[in-house]
């Protein structure tokens, strides 16, 4: 598949999963197997996020500077984490509802495995981006570097 298409897909993904979590479709709360479909539809979200800004720019092979190199792996980091972040999730919470409760006992489950949980979600979401504006910013300067 080439770029072009993975990342139209993607963000055609990534569009749909906003509009449904945004709407508060009735979609999120059906059970498929016994787990939320909003919770397999952040999933797909998550990867499709991560997809869409490695398509972007083209899997960050451009640069061959140390910073592209980091960033590169960064996303490559983030994707893996992304497809794990079910299984994540699942073991973070004991459940895939990912409900966490302030009686829990041990750390499954309990409000400090839910901290970690959230700030899972945050780098998914703020991280590509971040490093998204990094490598157009890195490679503007590698550009006008260039043409001197």
């Amino acid at each position: 598949m080439t770029n072009k298409k993975i990342f139209s897909i993607s963000l055609a993904v990534v569009g749909i999963v906003v509009i449904l979590f945004s709407t508060g479709s009735s979609i999120l709360t059906y059970d498929l197997f016994g787990i939320p479909a909003g919770n397999l539809i952040l999933w797909v979200g998550f990867i499709s996020l991560q997809f869409v800004v490695y398509s972007f720019h083209k899997g960050f092979k451009a640069s061959n500077s140390i910073l592209g190199k980091l960033i590169r792996n960064l996303m490559h980091l983030l994707i893996g984490v992304s497809i794990l972040w079910f299984g994540i999730a699942f073991l973070l919470s004991g459940n895939f509802n990912f409900d966490f409760s302030s009686s829990a006992t041990g750390y499954l489950g309990s409000p400090k495995a839910s901290i970690l949980y959230w700030n899972i979600i945050y780098v998914l979401i703020v991280a590509p981006v971040v490093l998204m504006i990094l490598y157009s910013l890195l490679r503007y300067f590698e550009r006008l570097k260039n043409t001197k």
